[in-house]
């Protein structure tokens, strides 16, 4: 089904060897898992697959990639995406048009399929996925993990025999990681080619056929699924992999006794224009300097958003948010609160990365210095002169923290900061803001990962359509942090 024969990459503008995989061969039907540390070359795998190197991807290839005996590297990405569909790890970027329908439609109807066949396909794509409530919803206006579902749902419909699936799991809260884990198995059914490049595997026990453990651009190791599901958490550790059995992490937590307010909220509101629903009402909390805290709450209910009003972005339309005690304007909110966002490529400004730590920072007291810390407590040290467009999406996710962890705010908050990043990786970022937190600053974690979270933060507050449900104190209350994220998300 797919083959690589002597297949080597070097991306432009870089000179060590990115990709050196020399035989590959993967069968019909067959679900296979690529995981391995960030940067270690699995999103590179599958760009090969679907054509994106070497076409789009400037650098130095060699070898042959081959999909039913067709050599990739001679076809037009045009046609090979009519047999190998792919979801990215950032879904905003394959999307075409402005609403979920549209979205679905858009790949059918330019590759000439009937009005009654396209119809056709949208009910069952849709169906499948379960996103029967995002139906004619306006992507913008979708959470991150809305719009994940609506990617996979939109390559569906084109009804490919490969699917290819990047980090597919990275924004998506628990149930609907457990429907993701239903939509694999439906695939597997129908016989397609399922490659999955992924860092949160504890969901795919059972699914995978095989998995290949990708280091340094080789396949370093291959495991069937009864060996690799028979290792234990520890074993998976040390290979730089998140737990298999996650569930079973206590949570390993600091306290802190002082509760001084660096942020409240008082009764906070929201609604979209042109949008009947009130996405948010009478959100009341604290967020105390020396502690991180996690919020968590279902896809599309609201916590990026509560986020935005919080660092200034948005302007609420009812309620007040304070800073030290103090009302403030979303305007005075801007520049004084520390936004991490999903969406990094966003944050990223400057030639290198080195230079993107720099922009904005340059008053800071010693800053080459915090600098050296951060790259190399973020394991950033080799590619700091690289182009940051030019790094993996967990490296460039790293990046984007150590920028914010420079800066040293009073709040800092980050939204889903663990998307693509390993099990070491996750755990210095962890680090990081619990050092951030124990410097007397204020953490905010928007985040779906249980094993993160049970790493980093001393509170989880529960956000529903009524505002902040629960909150829980993560270390004392372990089993209720459980049930929130077995129960209630």
């Amino acid at each position: 089904m797919i083959q690589f024969k002597a297949v080597k990459f070097t991306y432009g503008g870089k000179k060590d060897l990115q990709l050196a995989v020399p035989l590959l061969d993967i069968q019909k039907g067959e679900c296979v898992l690529l995981t391995g540390m960030s940067g270690s070359g699995k999103s590179t795998i599958t760009k090969c697959i679907n054509g994106l190197i070497p076409e789009f991807f400037e650098g130095e290839f060699s070898g042959e990639v081959l999909v039913d005996e067709h050599n990739i590297v001679e076809m037009p990405v045009c046609e090979i995406s009519k047999f190998v569909g792919s979801v990215f790890q950032d879904p905003s970027s394959q999307f075409f048009t402005e609403n979920t329908i549209s979205e679905l439609a858009f790949a059918c109807e330019n590759y000439g399929v009937s009005e009654a066949e396209i119809k056709t396909r949208i009910k069952a794509a849709i169906k499948t996925v379960g996103i029967e409530n995002l139906a004619g919803k306006k992507l913008r206006a979708m959470s991150n993990g809305e719009k994940q579902k609506t990617a996979i749902a939109a390559i569906l419909t084109m009804e490919p025999d490969i699917i290819l699936l990047d980090e597919p799991s990275s924004n998506l809260d628990y149930a609907s990681i457990k429907n993701l884990a239903a939509v694999i198995k439906k695939l597997k059914e129908k016989g397609l080619t399922v490659i999955i490049a992924e860092h949160r595997i504890y969901y795919l026990k059972g699914l995978f056929d095989r998995v290949l453990y990708v280091s340094e651009g080789k396949i370093a190791r291959e495991y069937s699924a009864l060996e690799f599901c028979a290792m234990q958490n520890e074993t998976l550790h040390s290979l730089g992999l998140r737990s298999l059995h996650v569930f079973e992490n206590a949570p390993q937590l600091f306290q802190h006794k002082d509760k001084i307010a660096a942020c409240s909220l008082r009764q906070v509101a929201y609604k979209y224009k042109n949008n009947e629903k009130q996405i948010l009402q009478n959100v009341t909390c604290e967020l105390y300097l020396g502690e991180v805290t996690a919020l968590v709450g279902k896809n599309g209910i609201g916590k990026t958003t509560l986020a935005k009003i919080i660092a200034g972005l948005f302007k609420q339309d009812g309620g007040a948010v304070l800073l030290g005690g103090k009302e403030t304007t979303a305007q005075q909110r801007i520049g004084a609160v520390q936004f991490v966002m999903n969406d990094v490529d966003y944050q990223l400004f400057a030639d290198s990365v080195y230079n993107e730590l720099v922009i904005g920072n340059s008053d800071i007291e010693h800053l080459d210095e915090k600098i050296e810390a951060a790259l190399k407590q973020l394991n950033l040290e080799e590619v700091r002169n690289v182009h940051p467009f030019s790094l993996s999406g967990g490296q460039k996710q790293r990046l984007v923290i150590a920028a914010s962890y420079i800066r040293n705010s009073t709040l800092t908050i980050l939204d889903e900061p663990t998307s693509g990043l390993d099990y070491r990786n996750m755990l210095q970022v962890s680090k990081m803001l619990k050092d951030l937190a124990t410097s007397g600053k204020a953490v905010l974690i928007i985040s779906h990962d249980y094993e993160f979270i049970v790493n980093t933060c001393s509170r989880v507050l529960l956000l529903n359509e009524e505002g902040i449900c629960e909150d829980v104190n993560a270390a004392d209350e372990a089993n209720a942090l459980k049930e929130i994220f077995y129960k209630k998300l």
